[in-house]
C-alpha cells in the first residue's frame, strides 16, 4: 500500500512551525521536524517501508522508535484525512 497527500489539505507557517487543516475540519495539526518530512515526503506516493528507510537516512534514532512514530504519524495523517492511500 502506498500513501499519498491528500488534495484538501491546507499548510500554514505559523512563526517557526508547519501546521496542516482541513478545511472541513476546526483542528490544525502542528508538525514536528519528522512528521513535516514525512509530508513532504508524500507529494509522490511511497510506502511505509520506502518512508521508514527515508527517515532513517535524514534523522538519527533508533530504527524500531522511528518505525513506531511513522506508523503512529501515518495513522493520524489518516484518520484525519490528510493523506489518503493507494494501491
Amino acid at each position: 500500500m502506498h500513501y499519498r497527500q491528500a488534495s484538501q489539505v491546507k499548510i500554514k507557517r505559523i512563526g517557526n512551525s508547519t501546521a496542516l487543516y482541513v478545511g472541513r475540519q476546526k483542528g490544525i495539526h502542528v508538525l514536528n521536524d519528522p512528521a513535516l518530512f514525512i509530508w513532504k515526503a508524500l507529494e509522490e506516493p511511497f510506502t511505509a517501508d520506502e518512508l521508514l528507510y527515508m527517515l532513517t537516512e535524514v534523522f538519527d534514532g533508533d530504527p524500531a522508535t522511528m518505525e513506531a512514530d511513522l506508523r503512529e504519524t501515518l495513522d493520524l495523517f489518516l484518520k484525519h484525512d490528510m493523506i489518503r492511500t493507494e494501491a
